[in-house]
């Protein structure tokens, strides 16, 4: 059964990348001296935040910026490992950001499966706060994820279809920057157990 959750969806910090590319589910990219400054902050912004559990997608950038979050947690938490809050699967994967640049960085458009659309990810996310809001019924938990997890989460919320994430669009709807920023976290709270409910958002970025 649905219940009453409080969901801290984190974007893992800022990515040591010097030959610029879309580094997608590709292994061995870790976090920037920047983005561990980033992470530690939004681990120091939890700190006060009583959360049951930390998970995070797998990628190593997520698991660091999830482990400054348990680091700064009273009882040092364990971090958990989840599947559904990894990268999206792309075939744009290990493409410089001049390319992807010049297609206005449209990375569903003409995909075919394996590869993953905004519907998919979104799929994903909502299972895993489905079992969430069952298994912390009532509680708060963070969860370290990626860039466009953490926009269709932002789109839900706001109620919004499944098949778009535009850059452009995501200020309109009220996110305070054109893209939700590395550390930065995507409250999102859930009142009731009504399995379809919409919850409230708020954005913070704790630097």
């Amino acid at each position: 059964m649905s219940a009453p959750l409080i969901l801290y969806l984190v974007r893992h910090g800022e990515v040591y990348n010097p030959q610029q590319i879309l580094y997608g589910r590709l292994p061995n990219f870790y976090l920037s001296e920047t983005g561990k400054t980033q992470a530690a902050a939004a681990g120091q912004w939890l700190q006060a935040k009583p959360l049951a559990a930390i998970y995070s997608s797998p990628m190593e950038r997520a698991q660091e910026t999830a482990g400054y979050i348990a680091r700064a947690q009273p009882d040092n938490q364990t971090v958990h490992l989840e599947e559904r809050l990894i990268e999206t699967l792309t075939p744009h994967e290990g493409r410089s950001h001049s390319e992807l640049e010049a297609i206005n960085y449209d990375m569903y458009s003409g995909i075919e499966p394996p590869y993953e659309e905004p519907r998919d990810l979104r799929r994903r996310l909502l299972d895993f706060i489905a079992d969430m809001r069952r298994t912390h019924a009532g509680q708060a938990i963070a969860a370290v994820s990626h860039g466009d997890i953490v926009v269709v989460g932002f789109l839900f919320a706001k109620n919004q279809p499944d098949n778009i994430i535009g850059r452009g669009e995501l200020e309109a709807l009220g996110l305070p920057e054109r893209y939700p920023a590395t550390a930065s976290i995507s409250m999102l709270t859930y009142h009731t157990d009504n399995a379809d409910e919409i919850p409230d958002y708020a954005y913070i970025r704790p630097y």
